[in-house]
């Protein structure tokens, strides 16, 4: 794959326009970092923490953060900030290097934890409304505390090439895959969700649509099938279920509904909803 799309996959492409004065994220006290697992108590935001530089927007591995960065200046400025920011947090930070225009910073986690970013989606909040934006910003951080979820930074993203938005950086432990993983997730898959079947299976923090779901948890699968006739649908949902299963889900439940009058097409009446972890 070019190095470029790499590049564009990780959105690292750009660079903003702060100056290197401003800090582009908010901190949360090391000492509150370090402090047992109790819940981080949340810090009110400050006009210095937008992150408009992309050269400091880093992606997330096990041991190793890794970013984009056009000059040596850039990449001198990420690794003398990220290596502050991890050790505020109590992170051990190892020799960073760069190769071409990527570069990258080992780092140890206490605890065998590992970092994680999450990026909210633009539609939790209310478009072009950065007091909506900072309040799902403080609503979502406040739940990962309460969840035990040790938060390094968080801040609002603005970047030419995304809608308005905020990250948050925190550390998690780690699992088996990143889908099992304890993480902030968006479900938004287009189908209305059964809120009663998967409320009892993760935390959901917001409902900002029918068919959107903000949580925290492993990842939530969401699979549907359609049918003509109620047998039909029923052979089809359990055909569906025992596949998910024999390929390692784990089912949290399914439900089918009938389509409306004026939805159906080609005869279909009847979809299934099944939820499930992967």
């Amino acid at each position: 794959m070019p190095r470029r799309l790499v590049v564009f996959c990780f959105i690292l492409s750009l660079s903003g326009s702060a100056s290197a004065s401003e800090a582009p994220f908010r901190y949360v006290s090391p000492a509150l970092i370090r402090a047992s697992e109790a819940p981080v108590p949340l810090v009110k935001a400050a006009v210095s923490d937008r992150m408009d530089k992309a050269h400091l927007l880093v992606q997330c591995g096990d041991d190793t953060l890794l970013g984009f960065a056009k000059s040596e200046a850039e990449y001198k400025e990420a690794v003398s900030y990220w290596t502050g920011v991890l050790a505020a947090a109590g992170v051990s930070v190892g020799q960073a290097r760069i190769d071409g225009d990527m570069y990258f910073i080992p780092y140890t986690a206490p605890k065998g934890l590992v970092l994680r970013r999450f990026v909210a989606d633009s539609r939790q909040f209310k478009p072009k409304d950065e007091a909506a934006l900072r309040a799902n910003m403080d609503a979502i951080t406040g739940a990962m505390g309460s969840a035990g979820l040790r938060i390094v930074l968080s801040g609002p993203l603005q970047l030419e090439y995304l809608l308005p938005t905020y990250a948050v950086y925190y550390l998690t432990e780690k699992k088996e895959t990143r889908e099992r993983e304890t993480q902030p997730r968006v479900l938004a898959k287009g189908t209305d969700i059964d809120w009663d079947i998967v409320e009892g299976a993760v935390t959901v923090v917001q409902k900002p649509k029918p068919w959107m779901m903000v949580y925290l948890g492993p990842e939530v699968g969401q699979v549907t099938r359609i049918g003509k006739t109620q047998e039909e649908i029923e052979k089809r949902l359990a055909e569906r279920v025992a596949w998910l299963i024999e390929h390692g889900a784990t089912m949290i439940g399914s439900r089918i509904h009938e389509i409306p009058e004026e939805d159906r097409w080609d005869g279909y009446r009847f979809v299934s909803v099944s939820y499930f972890f992967r």
